[in-house]
């Protein structure tokens, strides 16, 4: 069951998606503060900003890829964005379960932007066993839904998600 706010997205504004994995239809699929077992992230930042919902010991995979808020675009240099480091380090209060994945230059190298998703997805599937369905079933997944013309290189992004660490 999933659960998306879209608030601004199509002008670029942030998007929060709640995925219940054995969900109890009798609640909601938002998850609440301190419940999440797993928090990706597509932008450094934005991580902090959903962090409330990680339950202690839970894991996050963040891509590395920033983008400066408006605020911090039009603010001459009054407001700062924060260092990779510190975002980890302010993620590492709640958990040590905390990888920085470099999924959007990883995606470029691959030739299609789009398959970072994919590289998250594998990159957790490497670092936890919460998922209840294999790294196999994942790629027989995709073989079912991708058109074949997309199938290689999102296999080729979920493997190079699987290299990552924490």
């Amino acid at each position: 069951m999933t659960m998306e706010t879209h608030g601004l997205a199509q002008r670029g504004g942030v998007v929060v998606s709640d995925l219940a994995i054995g969900y109890d239809p009798t609640e909601s699929p938002q998850c609440a503060e301190g419940e999440a077992d797993v928090l990706i992230a597509l932008e450094a930042l934005e991580s902090l900003r959903s962090m409330p919902k990680l339950r202690k010991n839970g894991i996050v995979v963040v891509n590395t890829t920033t983008y400066q808020p408006l605020a911090v675009r039009h603010s001459k240099g009054e407001i700062k964005y924060p260092t990779l480091k510190a975002i980890e380090a302010e993620l590492k209060r709640v958990t040590p379960n905390v990888l920085l994945v470099p999924a959007q230059i990883d995606a470029r190298e691959l030739g299609v932007s789009q398959t970072m998703n994919m590289i998250l997805i594998g990159a957790l599937a490497a670092n936890t066993d919460i998922l209840p369905f294999t790294k196999e079933q994942i790629i027989e997944g995709m073989t079912s839904i991708l058109p074949p013309k997309y199938l290689d290189v999102n296999i080729k992004a979920f493997e190079k998600g699987l290299s990552y660490k924490i």
